[in-house]
């Protein structure tokens, strides 16, 4: 009798999971079809292909992602007359250690890059949050592997992120997902705010330096070194232009980033007060279209 209730429950959970995956199996493919570009859309399992080369992988948080949204990944390219790839992960919903793993699924698919350009932004070493956003994959498709590497892979608040990230196909908001063909960010500063820059600090960190966080941040940046490495990329570490300058936690990476320039022979650059003219951002560190046209020209180009 107890082994006839088993199978029944193996049997019906069979059946519930083959249709689960069947159904977001569907419902992603129909979004794939609608052909995403790297400057169309916040996702990365839509523009990752297989067997792809590349000049150049930008990755980190919304300073990374930002040389890309608005069609800026044209403007990029064209610059550096480089083909560029980014993963970068806007939004704030995701960590350092979850772009070690959109890194690590761009190899697993045969792709390479020349060279992997980490926007260094200080605040994605310390932050708190970023490591526990459950919402990290909600705009990646349904994929068994994509899946399978991050279930083996090493992280914080795992399975609420999985369980979030199988919930999201089935939503209205990712059926109707659409290419997002906005031509250039033109909104600008006239000013800084120093007001509003404090304010921004304290609700980014809303504390002191966590030291471990940060050294486990870090732990995850070598990683990226390591992995690169193995793969034959080139590293460029970047600490973006802020309209103010320097993030609270500007020494600490930047001392950090030179010890990895010395261990790993990377290539750093601190470009955090490169830029200090309100009309190239659209808040207070956020380049508008303007800035990273005139960013990339003036000091990208002459290193990448």
């Amino acid at each position: 009798m107890i082994k006839k209730f088993i199978y029944k429950v193996l049997f019906t959970s069979i059946c519930f999971f083959s249709l689960l995956s069947v159904v977001l199996f569907a419902v992603s493919k129909y979004v794939e079809d609608k052909k995403f570009k790297n400057s169309q859309t916040e996702s990365n399992t839509l523009i990752v292909k297989s067997d792809c080369k590349y000049d150049l992988l930008f990755m980190g948080i919304s300073h990374a992602r930002n040389f890309s949204r608005y069609e800026n990944h044209k403007i990029v390219e064209r610059i550096l007359d480089k083909k560029i790839i980014n993963i970068g992960q806007g939004g704030g919903i995701c960590s350092i250690n979850e772009q070690l793993f959109y890194l690590k699924y761009f190899y697993s698919k045969g792709n390479k890059a020349d060279a992997v350009v980490l926007i260094l932004t200080p605040s994605m070493l310390t932050s708190e949050k970023l490591p526990i956003a459950s919402n990290t994959f909600d705009k990646e498709i349904f994929d068994l592997s994509f899946l399978y590497q991050y279930l083996l892979f090493d992280s914080e608040n795992k399975y609420q992120r999985i369980i979030k990230y199988l919930q999201s196909k089935l939503t209205k908001e990712w059926i109707n997902l659409e290419p997002d063909y906005t031509v250039g960010k033109f909104d600008s500063l006239t000013r800084m705010d120093e007001l509003t820059v404090k304010k921004g600090f304290l609700l980014a960190r809303q504390q002191n330096i966590n030291i471990e966080r940060f050294k486990k941040s870090c732990f995850q940046v070598e990683e990226i070194i390591k992995l690169a490495e193995m793969n034959n990329s080139k590293v460029v570490f970047i600490i973006p232009p802020a309209l103010f300058g320097k993030w609270p936690e500007h020494n600490q990476v930047s001392d950090f980033a030179k010890k990895m320039k010395e261990k790993h022979g990377i290539n750093f650059y601190d470009f955090s007060e490169s830029v200090l003219k309100p009309q190239y951002y659209y808040d207070h560190h956020h380049l508008n279209t303007k800035g990273v046209k005139y960013f990339t020209s003036v000091y990208l180009k002459p290193i990448l």
